[in-house]
């Protein structure tokens, strides 16, 4: 459950100091206003819009609810006559103070109420995708492990009589199990490392090293891959956190080894544009069926259908909703489609928050 729900009265200094703020700025304004002899009409629409502020920069229901009193006092005190002077027996004030204040304490219960609901919407995806996480796993974790342990047994209880060829197939079949095994406890952390209150740690990085690292990982595994690699000339820094961003590349290298069908072409791209890294990862292997492709990074697209018709195709879903959602959490996009030219492009953009000279 959140907390601003557990205890929806709670303080906090940085609340404390957003409500007084914005409650000051606010009576300056008017102040200014009435100097310039702008009249008081405007006064009370400025203090329910320094209401609605507070209820939405600060949590719970406290904060709102004591901009809204010291709203109506303060109009009374300093904006109504006889200034500087409380007086509520003025003909008419009892029902303007009365409706000033139920105006302002409904929009501060309105405007908490919808933060709440905003946040309970993000934390039932975020269960959502947990759970298709899980049972995704545990329904084809047996597979690889079934195949590892028969390659294996074979191996040993027919040493002498598999030829080399047989041999060296098994054994790529063990390894081939052994690195889906791998990316899916990958993608597993990753989800964990974004779940609960762990937050992504971001970080400086230099958009050569990222890539390098990723490159050289993905080359490691797969070492004929036909893979190309673009990015720009100049150094630029991007705020990331490198092991997230890392298993988003990762992934997508990956499927297009994995899924694509005669495949010749692996293209790895980043370059900047307004004020964003793009990322691309092209390939000119086999197509993704018009059906799946809307839901491509839901998570719950595959498992069913043509997608499962051949057990390289498992669990494609799984790994590239990992990566929408680490794309998500820092503040990007992610797309994919079927080129004109054939083959598969995933594209995902993040926020360039700095970009400068690489200084040595």
């Amino acid at each position: 459950m959140i907390r601003s729900l557990k205890n929806p009265f709670r303080l906090s200094v940085a609340d404390s100091v957003i409500a007084v703020a914005l409650i000051a700025l606010s009576a300056l304004l008017c102040g200014v206003l009435s100097f310039f002899g702008s009249g008081d009409i405007h006064v009370p629409l400025i203090f329910v819009l320094t209401v609605l502020l507070v209820s939405r920069l600060t949590e719970g229901y406290f904060y709102g609810i004591f901009a809204s009193i010291a709203a109506v006092f303060g109009v009374n005190y300093a904006f109504t006559y006889p200034y500087f002077a409380f007086d509520f027996t003025l003909s008419g004030y009892p029902l303007t103070f009365f409706t000033m204040l139920t105006v302002s304490v409904i929009t501060s219960a309105l405007t908490t109420q919808i933060k709440q609901q905003e946040k309970l919407r993000a934390e039932t995806e975020k269960e959502k995708l947990r759970a298709n996480l899980l049972r995704a796993v545990s329904h084809d974790l047996r597979t690889p492990l079934t195949s590892i342990v028969g390659s294996s047994s074979a191996i040993l209880e027919n040493e002498g009589n598999l030829t080399a060829g047989q041999r060296r197939a098994l054994l790529q079949e063990v390894k081939d199990e052994a690195l889906w095994l791998i990316r899916m406890v990958e993608n597993l952390l990753s989800i964990t490392r974004m779940g609960g209150e762990a937050k992504i740690h971001k970080q400086p990085e230099v958009l050569e090293e990222l890539i390098g690292s990723t490159v050289h990982k993905f080359r490691k595994n797969y070492p004929a891959a036909p893979l190309c690699v673009s990015i720009p000339g100049e150094p630029v820094f991007i705020t990331v956190d490198i092991i997230l961003i890392e298993q988003v590349l990762m992934n997508l290298l990956e499927n297009a080894v994995i899924h694509g069908k005669n495949l010749t072409r692996i293209e790895l791209s980043a370059n900047v544009k307004v004020r964003n890294v793009i990322f691309t990862v092209e390939n000119d292997g086999s197509p993704i069926d018009l059906l799946i492709l809307p839901r491509l990074f839901a998570g719950d697209s595959f498992g069913a259908g043509k997608m499962a018709e051949t057990g390289s195709r498992r669990n494609m879903g799984i790994g590239l909703s990992v990566c929408a959602s680490i794309v998500k959490a820092h503040g990007g996009d992610i797309a994919a489609e079927n080129m004109a030219s054939g083959g598969v492009s995933f594209r995902f953009s993040l926020p360039l928050e700095e970009m400068m000279p690489y200084a040595s």
